[in-house]
């Protein structure tokens, strides 16, 4: 059988932390795009000397790879916002089925106490006084 060990105040704290480093994920994601626009930039290009060039700039090859590579990683830096998100939920519920757990079984325990004696804990009882 499994043994759980569960303090709530310490899975509240590292819920509570988690969320705070995780809503710093847009920043994340701004200074990620800033760096790789400035790296493209700073890439240089293929102008040949003496070419004036084009109205917009140009890219050479290093800019086009990065371009590709934030294009390919957009969905992964979105999934992780949202998958930090359900893991926080689902630790926060957990953590509440387990503390209203302990407080069914102790209400079921109080309850059978409470209850009148069965005949066959009473006749139990009689006959083990009258061995004593």
């Amino acid at each position: 059988m499994t043994s759980w060990d569960i303090q709530p105040d310490g899975v509240r704290t590292v819920l509570n932390n988690t969320g705070e480093i995780a809503g710093k994920f847009g920043e994340e994601f701004t200074a990620y795009s800033d760096g790789l626009v400035a790296s493209a930039t700073a890439a240089g290009t293929m102008i040949l000397g003496g070419t004036k060039a084009p109205e917009g700039g140009a890219f050479g090859p290093v800019a086009q790879a990065l371009q590709e590579f934030q294009q390919h990683t957009e969905n992964d830096l979105k999934f992780l916002p949202v998958r930090t998100g359900k893991s926080i939920k689902g630790a926060r519920e957990a953590t509440e089925a387990y503390l209203q757990g302990d407080l069914t079984m102790a209400q079921n325990k109080q309850h059978l106490a409470a209850q009148a004696p069965t005949p066959e804990e009473f006749k139990a009882a009689a006959e083990k006084g009258a061995k004593s």
